[in-house]
């Protein structure tokens, strides 16, 4: 994946939830030693499955990316998250390629939303996961 236009690789702290395939929530993470990145996509009452998810008012889809303590993020967030809540932050989608029990994989990019902490956004494009589930 690319963060601001500069090659950034994930190589640790893979994990996705566990459960069936296409289940009707999933969160998944990875990350590096600068950078940690949080996804969640809620399928409204219905299985996830293969498909392009945006992030839209509404549906609580997310991508959250930390640098060092600094948190970014992007998409519509729970109302139980102070991040803050309720608001379509940024923009950005997550594509489901597979999704079955042992594993999850697919693309995303997104824009995130200007943190009152850094003063700054931060683009991500170009990303992909394979993310083993057990």
């Amino acid at each position: 994946m690319n963060v601001n236009g500069n090659p950034v690789e994930c190589n640790t702290g893979f994990r996705a939830t566990n459960g069936a395939a296409g289940n009707k929530t999933i969160f998944f993470e990875g990350k590096n030693t600068q950078y940690s990145f949080n996804f969640f996509l809620d399928g409204q009452g219905n299985d996830i499955t293969s498909g392009s998810y945006d992030f839209v008012t509404g549906i609580p889809r997310s991508a959250t990316m930390y640098e060092g303590n600094d948190g970014y993020g992007a998409g519509y967030y729970s109302c139980l998250v102070p991040v803050p809540p309720c608001l379509l932050q940024g923009s950005g989608r997550i594509t489901i390629q597979g999704i079955d029990k042992k594993h999850v994989q697919g693309t995303f990019e997104f824009i995130t939303a200007i943190s009152s902490g850094t003063g700054q956004f931060k683009t991500v494009s170009n990303g992909s996961f394979y993310i083993n589930r057990d």
